[in-house]
């Protein structure tokens, strides 16, 4: 498979019918982990720092390419392209043709600079800034009740973080168990209102809304990459929604 490189679904690579797109260099920042960053605790009367949490910075990406057209004005709607792509930001930054297919949500890092070099092609670059650094591959949606688990399984590199749904009626609330780890809801479940929990922030919403106060236990665990593990329920039916995850 070859190289496909692609910015809110519009190609970066390949040929369109503007002209033929080529990545230049390096995909600066994509294949790189992200900056680590954890807040500094230093032992006042020991050696070294307290181990406190270690989380990362934004990841930063430069896109550099080259478009070769067959004339003028193809090559200047391909520039006219080039400069709207990151626009407003939230856009997806896909590369295929390098082992798994792995996307990022993407931000517009500084102006996208465009070099005329000839009357038929032109550089460019794109500088862009992915808040969330993880990169992100195969989505799954896994149902399970509380007859029967769901078996979750993913391939990146590190841990995903699932979005539950939980349908069904429980008036007594319900308890989630995720490798070892519970979370036990007190907010009672209707028919028709189900509950949503982000796994990630801890944020529960029924029916939509955000929903205070309505975790009794909140030991939230994420999807382990490559090894089985199993979701249960107490009471209930839920769907669990999650990614490959990569550094």
């Amino acid at each position: 498979m070859g190289e496909l490189v692609t910015l809110d679904g519009f190609p970066l690579t390949g040929i369109t019918r503007d002209g033929e797109w080529k990545r230049l260099g390096d995909l600066e920042g994509w294949w790189d982990s992200p900056e680590p960053k954890r807040v500094n605790a230093p032992r006042t009367r020991g050696d070294g720092n307290f181990r406190t949490k270690i989380d990362y910075e934004p990841r930063l990406i430069t896109y550099n390419g080259r478009v070769i057209s067959k004339n003028h004005d193809y090559l200047h709607q391909a520039a006219g392209i080039i400069t709207a792509l990151p626009f407003r930001g939230e856009k997806k930054l896909l590369v295929q043709g390098h082992g798994p297919t792995q996307w990022a949500t993407v931000d517009p890092r500084g102006k996208v600079k465009i070099d005329l070099e000839t009357d038929t092609y032109l550089n460019f670059q794109i500088p862009l800034e992915a808040i969330d650094p993880f990169k992100y591959g195969e989505s799954y949606s896994v149902r399970g009740s509380s007859s029967a688990p769901a078996s979750l399984y993913q391939r990146g590199t590190v841990e995903a973080w699932p979005v539950v749904t939980v349908s069904g009626a429980a008036s007594g609330g319900y308890t989630l168990t995720l490798n070892g780890k519970s979370v036990t809801v007190t907010r009672a479940l209707t028919s028709g209102s189900p509950h949503t929990i982000d796994f990630r922030t801890g944020i529960i919403r029924v029916g939509g809304a955000v929903s205070g106060g309505a975790l009794a236990t909140a030991n939230f665990s994420p999807v382990n990459p490559g090894m089985p593990q199993n979701m249960a329920i107490t009471s209930g039916s839920f769907t669990v929604k999650y990614f490959d995850t990569y550094s």
